[in-house]
C-alpha cells in the first residue's frame, strides 16, 4: 500500500468510528491493528468457526462460496468503507469465504468490540445497520440477476451498481472508473462462464453501452444503459436524513420500471 492509501486508509476508519482526529499514540495503536493482506489471499475461511468482522479501508474483497463440483459464486464485490463479515459473527460457522481481490488493509471487530462499541458510538451503530441493510439489498438484486434478468441486462445492471459504488468510495467517477475484476470473477458474480461473459461484454460495446477493457470499464451512454438494464440505485442509498427528507413524489420521479400494485384483485 502507498502512503497516499494508508493515509485514507486511517482518514475512513476515523470517520466511520467518529473518532476524530487521533493523538499519535491512538495512530500508532490504530496501524498496529489494521491487517495486510497480498492479492488472492483469503482473509476469512468458509465454514470457519472462530471469525472476526473486519473494516476494509483499502483495496477491494469479495465474499465468495467454493463449490464441490469447482465452481465459485462471488455474492459481492467489498469496496473501501464496507463492513465485511459481520454475518460470520453471529453464526456458528462462517457461511462465505471472503477474499482480497487485490492488496487490502482491514481493521478487524470481535463480536465484543462491536456490542461494546454499539453502546457509545451511534455512528458504528448506524453503520452497522445500513450495512447489513445494503448487503441483503445487494443480494436480493443479484438473486434477481442470476434468476431474472437476460445475461446483457444482468451484466449492464452490476456495472451500473459498479459504477455507484466506486463513485461513494472515492475511487472513480459514475462514467468511468478502473475495475481490477478479471473476466473469471465477473463471471462469477454474475453466474456464466468466462466465454459467455466475454460474448455479453462485447455485445454490450456493440451497443454503444459499456466497454471494459485494460481494467477500465467506460459507461458509453448512461441514460440508455439505465433505461436497458432498468437501474434504479435507491437500494444503494446510505444517507437516511437525505432520504427520509425527500418528498415522496421525488421516488416517483427517479423510479424506472412500473410500480407494483400488487396482485389482480377480485372482479
Amino acid at each position: 500500500m502507498s502512503d497516499k492509501d494508508s493515509l485514507h486508509a486511517y482518514a475512513l476508519l476515523d470517520a466511520i468510528l467518529g473518532t476524530g482526529p487521533a493523538t499519535r499514540a491512538e495512530s500508532e495503536a490504530l496501524r498496529r491493528m489494521i491487517i495486510r493482506v497480498p492479492a488472492g489471499q483469503t482473509i476469512a475461511f468458509e465454514s470457519q468457526l472462530t471469525c472476526k468482522a473486519y473494516m476494509l479501508l483499502s483495496g477491494w474483497a469479495c465474499s465468495v462460496r467454493h463449490l464441490m463440483n469447482g465452481c465459485d459464486q462471488i455474492f459481492d464485490i467489498r469496496l473501501p468503507g464496507d463492513l465485511v463479515g459481520l454475518s460470520n459473527l453471529m453464526l456458528s460457522a462462517a457461511p462465505s469465504a471472503i477474499e482480497a481481490i487485490t492488496p487490502v488493509e482491514l481493521y478487524p471487530f470481535s463480536r465484543h468490540n462491536l456490542l461494546a462499541a454499539d453502546e457509545v458510538n451511534t455512528s458504528l451503530r448506524e453503520r452497522l445497520l445500513f450495512s447489513m441493510a445494503r448487503d441483503h439489498a445487494v443480494l436480493m438484486e443479484h438473486l434477481i440477476g442470476v434468476a431474472r434478468r437476460k445475461p446483457q441486462v444482468r451484466t449492464a445492471h452490476f456495472l451500473l451498481e459498479l459504477s455507484e459504488r466506486v463513485t461513494r468510495a472515492g475511487l472513480g467517477e459514475r462514467h468511468r472508473f478502473v475495475c481490477p475484476l478479471s473476466q473469471y470473477v465477473l463471471a462469477d458474480v454474475l453466474g456464466m462462464t468466462a466465454v459467455h461473459l466475454n460474448r455479453t461484454l462485447r455485445s454490450l460495446r456493440e451497443m454503444d453501452l459499456v466497454s471494459f477493457r485494460h481494467a477500465t470499464v467506460v459507461i458509453i451512454d448512461r441514460p440508455a444503459m439505465i433505461r436497458f438494464a432498468e437501474f434504479n440505485p435507491a437500494y444503494l442509498d446510505h444517507d437516511p436524513a437525505q432520504r427520509l427528507l425527500r418528498p415522496i413524489d421525488d421516488f416517483r420521479h427517479t423510479a424506472v420500471g412500473p410500480h407494483y400494485a400488487g396482485p389482480p384483485r377480485p372482479q
